[in-house]
């Protein structure tokens, strides 16, 4: 028989059996009256229940039972089984030579009782069906499934044993005995998967024989046999044993395991450790208000139903522990929880104590024992969950903390996007001004013969610079000092000045300071490095001896060319957002000043005179940015983009340029890359015509074949003798010039030749191999 098929014949009996269930809860109150037979052969009462209707019938322990429904006792089903009288209608009883009659009618059949066990069995039977339908894969799962649906069983079958039902009496002693046995094999297959413990599970078979042996032999409850007291009474017995035999060896495979793996720092020994965990919650209970109580004190302090509601949390665990995907340090929360309980003793003490004191006649031991286990509880878990609340509530209860914690994430999260010192005033200063409400504050940098001040606000940056250099600043009650890091070539130092409200900065926010100062000394140390590094690459990369060396430092020197066009990126990108928007606003305040006011012809000449200024130092930083980042090599392609230079280039200079292009489709296909280099060497070759050459014409042509793009530049110029080294005249020590349009070329896998001389002006001619790519 395959899973599904096995599956819905249980259901369907199952069904079946709760309908049964519900129509013996509804028609019958659980009566709970035991009786005996006596040696004069007389059925008597001998004890109650505790759910006994008996209290409400008037019946006492020691009355004669007459007949039950009209039948004589020993007939009566109940008492013939069970030595009960349950699922009656009306029982004549005889006490002290008087006989009378009671009946069940108008008593009430269902009770709380009844309402916990079906919650029980539906909470039980959803998370059966939750494992099945989400787990279906994992063995372990399906096994904590059938757990699940055992204690289901259980829970339905309860009200109907406590009623006499034959087969409520015979699930619940298959379903406790199952219980066990079937835990037990659960936690060899869970530790199997999940924890990759091998253990054998061959002995295993063994213990499903008693009950499928039990399972046979109640089925005599179902007759009139007149040993099935017998039967039922020894067989309570074997069902005991078989459930305290499974629970033994389940207990004795987590001893064993937690001996083994306790000092790990495995998986598995933090699935052991929560196992471990749950099972003292779990059974705390029933040691707590039953098993002590009556050792102690010969009553129970609690429930017992309420106490099995307590033991689901052990097998909800292990559910937590295969659906779940991450697990939390146990440690750390079993010493939190024993730190919360052993500070809520004394309190709890105290208060039980006051109450004893306040109200001596109304508490006894018991009581006081109770008051003292619930105090602890509650304040153990007020503590515990105080750290949560705190953090939930923060922004009400401690405002400034909040603000101050906002704003260290914002400002840590942007120190990761600086990138140089200039970016510290928009991205750092500017939040650290506006969340301390200070007047102004600055970054400076100490060198060994200069100061260098990055201010943000209302800050005298001479009085700063001067109380610095005379090393006064620290003991100088308007500034507070910190010192952010020190080495060889420069120490920096945060300065805030006091609040706008004149009021010195209070200890949490120096303190919040101070943490926010760790940060940036990593982020100005980690920009250092990177300029040094830049400095470094850049000197090498235009050192690099010959052609064949070159070539195997490929990856260098397109590492370095994308570290220069970045760069040019963000400087163009700031001048664009920075100062040419200021440019913009100072122009429009310009011109609302004219139309507001009547000047002086002079005056008004002037005005405007400054405006026209104003849109020549924007058109310049434009063509700047441009060339910086010439996007329209993306937008509009590489000879368009040339061809604005060239017309620029010759508006402004002393010399005639002439540019000439040719298979201009061919040359457009080629990749992103090869285009901005090809950019990059006509914008270096026409500024070292300008810088150095006395030229008065220059031609430029970029012609294309199926193969190669070939670039040829030729000037009038001075020319220069090819013996100089690449670190004189128009080079210069940053790498600019021949060097590094020779570095171009050969990461493109280009050649070049060069032809100049004293006197006879300068030619340039490179080759490219045509590779298609990235288009415009």
């Amino acid at each position: 028989m395959n899973r599904k098929k096995f599956l819905t014949i249980s259901l369907i009996a199952g069904m079946f059996i709760q309908i049964w269930f519900i129509y013996i809860v509804f028609n019958y109150p659980p009566s709970g009256i035991s009786v005996v037979l006596t040696e004069e052969n007389h059925w008597t009462i001998s004890k109650f229940e505790k759910r006994s209707v008996a209290a409400e019938l008037g019946l006492q322990a020691g009355d004669q039972v007459i007949s039950v429904d009209g039948s004589s006792p020993g007939e009566f089903a109940s008492i013939h089984r069970w030595r009960m009288i349950e699922q009656s209608d009306k029982i004549v009883l005889s006490r002290e030579g008087q006989q009378f009659e009671v009946t069940t009618e108008g008593i009430k059949n269902s009770s709380p009782y009844d309402v916990l066990a079906l919650a029980g069995e539906i909470l039980c039977f959803v998370l059966a069906a939750v494992l099945y339908r989400k787990m279906y894969h994992s063995k372990s799962a399906m096994y904590l499934a059938l757990v699940f649906a055992t204690i289901g069983t259980t829970f339905m079958s309860l009200v109907a044993s406590i009623r006499g039902d034959a087969l409520g009496k015979q699930l619940i002693g298959i379903c406790v005995m199952l219980l066990a046995v079937l835990f037990y094999h659960f936690l060899i297959v869970f530790f199997q998967e999940k924890g990759n413990i091998k253990l054998s599970s061959k002995h295993v078979k063994y213990l499903y024989w008693p009950i499928i042996a039990w399972t046979v032999l109640s089925c005599v409850y179902y007759s009139n046999l007149s040993f099935i007291y017998q039967i039922n009474y020894y067989g309570t017995f074997g069902v005991i044993l078989v459930f305290i035999t499974g629970l033994s060896l389940s207990f004795w495979l987590l001893l064993r395991l937690y001996i083994r793996h306790r000092k790990e720092k495995s998986f598995a020994a933090i699935i052991i450790k929560i196992i471990w965990v749950s099972l003292i919650i779990s059974f705390a209970p029933m040691v707590c208000l039953l098993l002590i109580p009556v050792v102690l004190f010969q009553t129970q302090w609690g429930d017992p139903l309420i106490s099995g509601w307590c033991v689901l949390f052990f097998p909800l665990s292990f559910a937590y522990l295969i659906m779940t995907r991450k697990l939390y340090d146990i440690d750390l929360i079993l010493r939190r929880i024993a730190f919360t309980v052993i500070i809520s003793i004394l309190p709890s003490a105290t208060m039980v104590l006051l109450t004893g004191l306040l109200a001596p006649n109304d508490l006894t031991v018991d009581k006081m024992f109770i008051e003292f286990i619930l105090f602890v509880l509650i304040l153990a878990h007020i503590l515990y969950s105080l750290e949560y609340f705190t953090t939930m509530l923060e922004p009400a209860i401690f405002p400034r903390k909040h603000q101050l914690q906002v704003a260290l994430r914002k400002i840590a999260r942007n120190l990761g996007s600086i990138s140089s010192f200039r970016q510290l005033k928009e991205i750092f200063l500017l939040d650290i001004v506006n969340s301390l409400q200070v007047r102004g504050g600055a970054i400076v940098f100490q060198y060994k013969d200069s100061a260098e001040i990055i201010s943000e606000g209302r800050i005298d940056k001479k009085e700063v610079q001067q109380l610095i250099e005379q090393g006064t600043i620290e003991h100088n009650s308007d500034y507070n000092f910190f010192e952010i890091n020190r080495h060889e070539e420069f120490t920096s130092y945060l300065i805030i000045t006091r609040k706008k409200t004149n009021t010195l900065l209070g200890l949490e926010e120096t303190q919040w300071l101070q943490l926010i100062i760790t940060y940036l000394s990593v982020c100005l140390e980690n920009i250092h490095l990177v300029r040094k590094l830049t400095t470094k690459l850049q000197q090498l990369a235009s050192q690099i001896p010959d052609e064949q060396a070159a070539r195997d430092f490929m990856w260098f020197r397109k590492l370095m060319f994308e570290l220069q066009e970045k760069e040019r990126v963000r400087i163009a990108t700031d001048l664009h957002d920075t100062t040419m928007q200021d440019l913009f606003f100072l122009k429009d305040r310009l011109h609302t000043l004219l139309e507001k006011y009547a000047y002086q012809d002079d005056d008004l000449i002037q005005m405007k005179s400054m405006i026209d200024y104003i849109d020549v130092i924007n058109s310049n930083l434009r063509q700047s940015c441009f060339e910086l980042h010439p996007y329209l090599l993306r937008e509009i392609g590489l000879i368009p983009t040339l061809e604005k230079l060239v017309r620029f280039e010759k508006a402004i200079s002393s010399f005639n340029i002439e540019f000439y292009s040719n298979q201009t489709a061919i040359i457009e296909k080629t990749d992103l890359e090869t285009k901005r280099h090809l950019f990059r060497i006509a914008q270096e070759l026409i500024n070292n015509a300008k810088k150095h050459s006395n030229a008065k014409r220059i031609r430029i042509q970029i012609k294309a074949s199926l193969s190669h793009i070939y670039f040829d530049y030729e000037d009038d110029g001075i020319g220069y003798e090819q013996e100089q080294t690449a670190l004189d005249g128009e080079i210069g020590s940053s790498g600019i010039g021949v060097e590094q349009m020779k570095s171009r070329i050969l990461s493109l896998n280009g050649q070049y030749e060069l032809e100049t001389s004293r006197g006879n002006g300068y030619k340039f001619r490179a080759t490219f191999p045509l590779k298609e790519g990235l288009t415009a």
